[in-house]
């Protein structure tokens, strides 16, 4: 007889026999990963690339390089060199040599002038350049800032970058006593930029009584007159003195303030009982009750901990029993009892001195100290602010020059004397046709002066007897330094022969090259940047097909900042 198999039996089987034979159906492993879609492939790419740059910087985008090569550079501040490379890295000047001691990297580019003159960007330090006509007629105080007037013109005033100017003051012409905050601005080939912070480079004030003929002590009375307005700044300063000691104070109190209240609720937290926030911890209870619950004994622990007896901990040793607390016996009556016990239902007898609540040693009149919390303080209110004394604050505190228009000798004498009066730190004077009657004054005082129209030009009858043609070479005599300005945007394109009709007076080439350079440069405080051809300046430069000052010459080229402005031809 045929032994039966039962049907859990023959289940068990099959499934023996179908795990023996899953293995050998399974086809062998791919050496070769299955193809991922692309999309994928390029995402883990991002992440490693993205891993693999953590912790390390970029890579710097390589600045561009340009090497100008010229038959005469002339750099203002030393000797001029032959046969010589300007080296421009990114919008500064890397080197300035001769050929062969000036290192060219392979992948510099080079432009050649064979019969050039380089010189560093001329600098125009008086000007009303990108100003439109209704500001040149518009009465200003001394907190219009002319930086937020400026704009291009749409005429040939736009393009004063094409005579080689690259940095230019703007100041005021209005009506009055004042002519505004002037600014530093850089043209441009389309244009211009502001000079990055000297938007606000210095106060404008006209002091100049005109050609009209007026008395001496006039004249003295209406400058007196205007530089009152630095004496009527000390109730305004004593103000805002007051409202910064009134802001430190706050901020001292308000410290206070939040220290206290810091304190107080970290003391509240501490201080809050335990069970208020959560229940206590049961040092009995090895997780088998729940929170908030007492375990009871018997209770099977929270871990398994081996073969417990029941009622065990979680660590199945013997259950815990609960310490049992003696009860006292009653009293005996016949105990001995001290002479002074009292019966259960007396009274405390209470000292002369202590009333109930009264701790001992404290006066009947004492009351507990509080610990009561500080006002919060109020924020002070800030005076009015006045842009104009605002300015004039920031001239006696040297953040920025009075430049003050001025012609006669006697002018100039009496602002020299109310600048001295009013500790203004920095002056400067324009338009000085009369200084050579007191340049030994400007030059004792070092007060330098922005010359502006020097040129061989017709003047008023008052101011005949004024050479403007001599006065650089007076004022260079006299240690007086200055400046050679154009005094308009009109005339921007005549500043080289400003400084040629200077040299046919007698000034020396090299300081009327340095007059339309370096000089107002130093005026405008920015000969760190610009005003001559020097390692770490900016890359400002001039190139001209003769000597600057040569009446034919022609500007072939004009760099800003290492971006070409103006170009006529292609450098051969």
């Amino acid at each position: 007889m045929r032994p039966t198999i039962s049907a859990p039996v023959r289940h068990a089987l099959a499934c023996a026999l179908l795990f023996a034979a899953a293995p050998a159906q399974e086809p062998e492993p791919s050496q070769t990963p299955p193809a991922r879609p692309a999309g994928e492939q390029k995402a883990e790419q991002r992440a490693a690339e993205t891993k693999a740059g953590e912790g390390s910087a970029a890579p710097a985008k390589r600045e561009r390089t340009i090497a100008i090569r010229a038959a005469h550079i002339h750099p203002v501040t030393g000797n001029d060199v032959e046969n010589g490379i300007v080296l421009i890295r990114g919008d500064r000047i890397a080197a300035v040599g001769a050929d062969g001691a000036v290192a060219v990297p392979a992948d510099a580019e080079t432009v050649t002038f064979a019969q050039g003159h380089v010189y560093p960007g001329l600098v125009d330090a008086a000007s009303d350049a990108f100003t439109d006509d209704a500001v040149r007629a518009e009465t200003l105080d001394a907190g219009a800032a002319l930086a937020d007037a400026l704009r291009r013109r749409g005429d040939r005033e736009d393009a004063i970058v094409r005579a080689g100017i690259t940095t230019v003051y703007v100041g005021g012409r209005g009506n009055g006593p004042w002519s505004g905050q002037g600014a530093i601005v850089r043209p441009t080939a389309d244009g211009f930029a502001a000079f990055p912070g000297h938007e606000h480079a210095a106060v404008g004030m006209r002091l100049a009584a005109g050609a009209l003929e007026t008395h001496a002590l006039q004249r003295q009375q209406a400058i007196e007159t205007v530089f009152r307005a630095f004496a009527d700044l000390d109730d305004y300063k004593k103000k805002l003195d007051e409202h910064q000691k009134a802001l430190d104070k706050y901020k001292k109190d308000f410290a206070d303030y939040l220290a206290w209240h810091e304190k107080k609720n970290g003391k509240a937290a501490a201080d809050k009982p335990a069970d208020a926030s959560s229940p206590p911890a049961n040092p009995g209870n090895a997780g088998g009750a729940r929170e908030g619950q007492e375990a009871q004994p018997g209770a099977r622990g929270g871990q398994r901990g081996g073969r417990g007896r029941r009622g065990g901990g979680g660590d199945g040793g013997p259950p815990q029993e609960r310490p049992q607390t003696p009860t006292p016996a009653p009293p005996n009556p016949g105990d001995n009892k001290p002479a002074d016990a009292k019966a259960p239902g007396d009274k405390p007898e209470l000292k002369p001195a202590e009333k109930p609540g009264e701790k001992p040693g404290e006066k009947p009149g004492d009351k507990p100290a509080e610990d009561k919390a500080p006002e919060r303080p109020k924020y002070p209110k800030a005076p009015l602010r006045d842009p104009g004394k605002d300015a004039l604050l920031d001239v006696l505190d040297g953040k920025l020059p009075l430049r003050v228009e001025v012609v006669r000798p006697d002018e100039i004498r009496a602002v020299l004397a109310a600048a001295k009066d009013r500790k203004v730190p920095s002056l400067v004077l324009e338009n000085v046709l009369g200084a050579a009657g007191v340049a030994a004054d400007l030059a004792s005082a070092s007060v330098p002066c922005v010359l502006t129209g020097v040129w061989p030009s017709s003047r008023p009858e008052a101011f005949a007897a004024y050479d403007p043609l001599q006065l650089p070479s007076a004022l260079l005599a006299a240690g007086v330094p200055f400046a050679i300005a154009s005094g308009s945007g009109r005339r921007a394109g005549a500043l080289p022969l400003m400084a040629a009709c200077a040299v046919g007076a007698g000034l020396d080439e090299t300081q009327a090259l340095r007059a339309i350079t370096l000089t107002p440069a130093e005026i405008l405080g920015v000969q760190k940047d610009v005003g001559s051809l020097q390692a770490g300046k900016l890359a400002d430069l001039l190139v001209c097909d003769r000597p600057l000052l040569q009446s034919d010459c022609r500007v072939l080229a004009v760099w800003s900042a290492g971006a070409t402005a103006y170009q006529t031809e292609e450098p051969r």
